[in-house]
């Protein structure tokens, strides 16, 4: 009845692997890494077939619907917050996700039978049941088209059609957007190390909020046709002004007037003027240096001496008169005029000297080296101008020595554009400089940008941004292309299927999906009284389901008669088409309410029959009708039938050298309640491998010898008076089973404890009594539970049963994984 699955290949995995509850109902914080772990402490996951035991109220059912919320691809209602995350080997499902993924899950739980079969929970008011058609008889035409459909598909195991192409594609695109990917994250991790690393952490760049969306926007200034690399000296003044502190502005300004043009014009004149002497003194005439010397001595002599104040002789009585007849008035006024030019020359080199008084220190960063850069030319020019005016000076002083011969001037060589525009330079970096005060931190933020765009033009450079955004650019193309092309292949397989469906709709018969119940009611229950029939709607064109009992419409169901309906309803609903011919997961909580023995046995016959035992291949291996089954009860009984389910196996990669191994793919798993809270483990050995209550009742009270465990997990101890009843009655019937007082309930404790332990025994019979009955004393159950009270008759009844038979208790101890007492 069911699609038939291949068996599992090498290291091949259950559909659901594992589920992390964050919260749904009375799962809470369910982390299944910590819990899921066998004693080895290795985690453990869900399997082919997996068989889950829980007491009622446990959360078995809830459990159940998260994975119907798979099938429905919905929440059911008043979950609000609910948060789960299942994994398998199709990817991850989330309580968000539930619209899209690749999983096909059929439940089998309450929510089931109300979707479906109303009429089950409600037989008075409204119920209806839900019609469904599976294929009825065959068309050969039809069936041909399917066939041919299937062989187009092909399927990935035997390498061929469709299915198989599609997994090529899958891994293409896998591997081209792996390479995309790879590519892509590595230059994202050079961009983000490099600004988190040289640029966020350079306090020069200024920004202690630097990430990889803001290298990004510096990669693409860069890219800009305005932008230019700093040079190495420019990178350096930038960091000179990063330090530099606002200065006071600079006073007064560089102001200079060049008055050589106007000295040498009154300078020209004197030096060649001729004068001759009234009587010239030829000696004089002939040697300059002696004339200006006997100049020089006339100031010395006259009107204070009559001898020569060098040679002690007395000076001739006309000597007056001829040196005021060789140096006349004219050569007095000549002399003096040359003085008084000699004076301005002098007075403006000096001027010259003393031009330029501004350093460089009192400009910014920037402008201090143009002005350096000025200064000297400004010197250098003006030393130029200063050398025409020693030779001015010069000129005047050689005519001044030598009164009555005229000299020749040299032509200026200096440039007084050139210095003028030196001295206007400096004036306008005095201005501009100034004006930084104000406008200092404006600047020093664009330094630091620059020195950052710097630094990332030059990253980019090193590791050949371009190239590898190409390569990615190129990267991303391919793995388009590949995932495209995977859309195609996969749309053309949902093309196929969907015409599999059309024409698999065209063979369905709502009719035999009534049949198909009553045959599993009757084949396997024994119930040809109770049918469901397919009887024509009011308006003649459709189908209603109706459940009759010997022909006539059947109400006041008992609840077992609607628990074999309902299941062989969901067994036979597997054949639609909604479901046949897909590999599923199938998830089936306690099918048995309300069943007899018998019927326990039915049920578990019908699950072996249709869904759990191996079809075989050829070869002889074997072939699954199912993808995956879970399979929930509270029920003791049907947990020791579902020891007997067909064992799912599975092969493990063979070491070089030896043979494949195949191993069981089946697990036993435990829900449990403690408070609030739900949780999943791994099935205690004791109900595994024994599945008996005697064990579990036994474990319940090992649990509560130790009254600090109440603080972790204290359902235990709530439970605890009923357990202990029923574990004292097992175990002393067995003990004791002749009884000697009939009306004496208490008569086989006495004899076991003693009839001088009398407080023992009292406070055993109480909460044998007050905790495991509450119709006499209602009020108990409403009082919190003494656990000092409880964990003392724990002890004493465990070292009872240690004393009177130390074997039986080792035994016991076993069987629920505990150590041996060697006291």
């Amino acid at each position: 009845m069911l699609q038939i699955a291949q068996g599992p290949t090498w290291g091949s995995e259950s559909v659901i692997n594992q589920i992390d509850i964050a919260s749904f109902g009375s799962f809470q914080g369910l982390d299944w890494k910590k819990t899921v772990k066998d004693s080895g402490k290795t985690v453990q996951n869900f399997k082919r077939l997996n068989i889950l035991y829980g007491r009622n109220y446990s959360g078995k059912t809830t459990l159940s619907r998260i994975f119907r919320s798979l099938e429905t691809r919905k929440l059911p209602l008043n979950y609000i917050g609910a948060s789960f995350s299942m994994t398998g080997d199709k990817g991850a499902v989330t309580h968000t996700g539930l619209a899209a993924h690749n999983y096909d899950i059929r439940v089998y739980n309450r929510d089931f039978v109300t979707d479906n079969l109303s009429f089950l929970v409600n037989q008075e008011v409204g119920g209806v049941i839900k019609t469904f058609a599976i294929v009825g008889e065959q068309n050969k035409e039809i069936d041909d088209a399917i066939a041919a459909i299937e062989v187009k598909l092909g399927s990935v195991e035997s390498k061929a059609g469709l299915r198989f192409d599609l997994e090529t594609k899958r891994k293409e695109r896998d591997q081209t957007r792996t390479a995309h990917t790879t590519a892509s994250n590595g230059l994202e991790e050079k961009l983000r190390l490099h600004a988190s690393d040289k640029i966020k952490k350079n306090r020069q760049y200024g920004t202690a909020i630097y990430n990889i969306t803001h290298i990004k926007a510096d990669i693409a200034s860069t890219k800009k046709p305005d932008f230019v690399a700093l040079t190495t000296e420019q990178q350096g003044s930038k960091l000179n002004l990063l330090k530099q502190e606002a200065l006071p502005d600079i006073t007064g300004t560089l102001a200079i007037s060049l008055k050589l043009e106007s000295l040498t014009a009154t300078a020209n004149p004197l030096l060649s003027k001729t004068i001759t002497p009234t009587k010239a003194i030829e000696e004089l005439l002939k040697d300059s240096a002696l004339q200006l010397w006997v100049k020089q001595g006339m100031g010395h002599h006259r009107e204070k001496r009559e001898t020569c104040a060098f040679c002690r002789q007395d000076l001739p009585h006309d000597i007056w008169q001829a040196l005021d007849e060789h140096f006349s008035k004219e050569s007095d006024d000549l002399e003096t005029a040359l003085d008084t030019s000699i004076s301005s020359v002098t007075e403006e080199i000096a001027t010259i000297a003393g031009l330029n008084a501004f350093t460089g220190t009192q400009f910014y960063a920037e402008e201090r080296t143009a002005f350096e850069a000025s200064s000297i030319a400004l010197s250098q020019a003006l030393s130029v101008y200063k050398k025409d005016l020693e030779t001015l000076k010069k000129a005047l002083e050689t005519r001044k020595n030598n009164l009555f011969q005229p000299v020749s001037l040299k032509s200026a060589v200096h440039d007084a554009t050139e210095i003028e525009k030196h001295v206007a330079d400096i004036n306008s970096l005095i201005s501009k400089s100034n004006g930084k005060t104000t406008t200092l931190e404006k600047d020093k933020t664009a330094a630091r940008l620059t020195l950052r765009l710097a630094d990332v033009f030059a990253f980019v450079e090193a590791i050949t941004y371009e190239k590898e955004v190409k390569n990615i650019e190129n990267l991303k193309t391919t793995a388009d292309t590949a995932g495209t092309t995977f859309t195609n292949a996969e749309k053309a397989i949902r093309d196929a299927e969907a015409e599999v469906q059309t024409l698999r709709a065209k063979q369905k018969d709502e009719r035999k999906g009534a049949e198909r119940v009553n045959a599993l009611l009757n084949n396997f229950f024994g119930h040809d009284g109770i049918k469901l029939e397919a009887r024509e709607g009011g308006d003649k064109a459709t189908v209603k389901f109706e459940i009759t009992r010997n022909g006539k419409s059947a109400y006041n169901l008992s609840e077992g008669e609607c628990s074999l309906i309902a299941f062989c309803y969901f067994m036979a609903k597997l054949d639609d088409p909604e479901s046949k011919g897909k590999e599923l997961i199938i998830y089936i909580d306690d099918p048995i309410s309300s069943l007899d023995g018998n019927h326990i046995f039915f049920m578990y016959s019908l699950i072996e029959t249709l869904i759990a035992k191996p079809l075989k291949n050829t070869d002889g291996s074997n072939k699954y009708r199912y993808k995956q089954l879970f399979i929930s009860t509270h029920n003791l009984d049907f947990l020791k039938y579902l020891k007997r389910l067909s064992i799912p196996m599975k092969k493990l990669p063979a070491a070089e050298g030896t043979k494949a191994k195949s191993v069981s793919d089946h697990e036993h798993f435990m829900i449990e309640r403690n408070g609030a809270s739900s949780n999943i483990t791994l099935m205690p050995s004791y109900l595994r491998d024994y599945i008996t209550e005697f064990h579990y009742l036994f474990h319940q009270i090992y649990k509560c010898k130790d009254q600090a465990a109440a603080a972790e997990n204290h359902e235990p101890f709530f439970g605890f008076g009923n357990n202990l009843r029923k574990f004292l009655e097992a175990f002393l019937f067995f003990k004791f089973p002749y009884h000697d007082d009939k009306n004496d309930s208490f008569e086989r404790i006495k004899k076991f404890f003693g009839e001088e332990e009398d407080t023992a025994i009292v406070l055993i019979n109480r909460l044998n009594n007050e905790f495991s009955h509450l119709e006499s004393v209602p009020d108990r159950g409403f009082k919190p539970v003494e656990i000092p009270e409880i964990a003392k008759v724990a002890n004493y009844v465990l070292d009872k049963i240690y004393i009177s038979d130390k074997a039986q208790y080792n035994s016991l101890l076993k069987s629920i994984d505990q150590p041996e007492r060697m006291d």
